[in-house]
């Protein structure tokens, strides 16, 4: 317990720390991305078994808090700040992850299978509970091991979101160029070309052969999660446009999001599927109306 705290603060230290120097700085900072990157290709190669994976950890609040600083010091909106962390950091893990496969033969999610299963066994349960429980874990670790790009971009997209709002009004209160009405999740709206990245992953799901097509099917998967994702994020952008327009309290919309993922799983995937269908249409139906005003 004491060593995810002290891992947790030091990652909120990197983050503050990137994000002031990316805020003073500006596009310079990236700069400092080219030593980095360089560090982390050495370390990757000369690193044993999962040694890399410490790497990523300390590179996440790098480019999240480098990200933050340089969207709050040119008045970014947030769906900018996200596009950049969230899919850089896909990127960057899910390599990382098949170069350690690859080249290092350690497989990280096995690993973590591993010291899951250790820790269900260790535990003070009865053995046929300990059974189930393990076959639900395996079951879901082979799932996730599909959609592992999707898996690191929802990790991603949570902590970068929770990043956003700690260090947002940290910069608000001393004066940054943020404008506080346009720049929030109320005005979170994707480019229109991204839609036919959502129709694109979507099609090959319904059309590629997972067996003939195996590579090819899970490229559209992972893609068609993933921008599904970003665009039920507009949707909540939608709702909280119009909350905001009806004079709602602030806590209202996290207080709903927080009430949905206590109905458990089912009532989940049906909100989800009615936000993602909201948040495309907005593509066409642009329900705030922001095209018309320029703040796309």
């Amino acid at each position: 317990m004491g060593a995810l705290f002290a891992s947790a603060l030091i990652g909120l230290c990197l983050m503050v720390a990137s994000a002031a120097v990316s805020y003073r700085l500006g596009a310079r900072a990236l700069l400092g991305l080219v030593p980095l990157a360089a560090g982390m290709a050495v370390a990757q190669s000369f690193m044993s078994s999962g040694g890399g994976e410490y790497v990523m950890v300390v590179l996440s609040p790098v480019v999240i808090g480098g990200t933050a600083g340089y969207t709050f010091r040119s008045g970014k909106p947030l769906v900018f700040f996200l596009l950049v962390s969230v899919l850089s950091l896909t990127v960057a893990f899910s390599a990382n992850y098949y170069f350690l496969k690859e080249y290092h033969g350690f497989d990280l999610l096995a690993d973590s299978q591993k010291r899951v299963g250790d820790m269900i066994r260790a535990a003070d349960l009865p053995e046929a509970e300990k059974a189930e429980i393990l076959a639900k874990v395996d079951g879901s670790l082979e799932v996730i091991g599909d959609i592992l790009p999707f898996s690191y971009f929802l990790h991603s997209l949570i902590i970068a979101s929770l990043c956003y709002m700690i260090l947002r009004p940290f910069f608000m209160r001393r004066g940054m160029a943020v404008t506080a009405d346009e720049s929030g999740l109320a005005y979170f709206r994707l480019r229109d070309y991204y839609i036919f990245a959502l129709i694109a992953g979507w099609l090959v799901v319904l059309l590629v052969d997972e067996e003939s097509y195996r590579a090819v099917y899970l490229i559209g998967l992972n893609c068609a999660l993933c921008f599904s994702s970003l665009y039920l994020v507009q949707a909540l952008g939608i709702a909280r446009f119009y909350l905001e327009k009806k004079g709602a309290p602030l806590f209202f919309l996290p207080l709903a999001v927080f009430v949905v993922l206590l109905l458990g799983v089912e009532a989940l995937l049906f909100v989800s599927i009615v936000l993602l269908s909201i948040g495309a249409l907005d593509f066409w139906a642009d329900f705030r109306k922001l095209e018309a005003r320029g703040k796309q």
